[in-house]
């Protein structure tokens, strides 16, 4: 069910946007802290999962390298992990935002599948090329090699 969110003066910005979102959206995922303790130090980063929880109260800093870990952590684009602030379940505008989350990694999924698509018709108009060449040479080298065969009358 829905629920009000107190409204404050100003967006959140630096650590306090990033713990914001990390708590966000590991409840969301319905992660526990401990669950992010275990994929950052599967990251190489070593962690606990108190570590975490000061983090997302705010009584811990954060190294920009942990931020980037995070966001892999959480499978979610660096810049919107430190840029944009993500809404809670509880808020109404949650479900746009988890659709447009959506929509941009379809977007970016369709373009690298555009570029590889792109990359694969150069290499097979590359491959057809260098075959239809060595084709070529080879009737070249048979009609410049073939023996010549001399028949008699009546034989064709």
């Amino acid at each position: 069910m829905w629920k009000p969110v107190a409204r404050r003066d100003a967006p959140l910005e630096g650590e306090a946007l990033v713990a914001h979102n990390l708590k966000t959206m590991r409840k969301a995922r319905r992660l526990s802290q401990e669950d992010i303790a275990e994929r950052m130090t599967g990251l190489g980063f070593k962690m606990h999962q108190t570590q975490v929880a000061k983090i997302e109260n705010g009584t811990r800093p954060i190294s920009f390298d942990e931020v980037l870990g995070f966001a892999k952590a959480l499978g979610v684009p660096p810049n919107e992990f430190m840029s944009v602030e993500v809404y809670g379940p509880d808020t109404i505008e949650y479900e746009l935002q988890q659709a447009r989350l959506a929509l941009d990694a379809a977007e970016i999924e369709w373009r690298s599948t555009q570029a590889v698509e792109e990359a694969a018709r150069v290499r097979y108009e590359e491959a057809r090329a260098a075959y239809t060449l060595a084709q070529d040479r080879l009737a070249k080298d048979r009609h410049d090699t073939a023996p010549i065969v001399r028949r008699g009358p009546g034989i064709r």
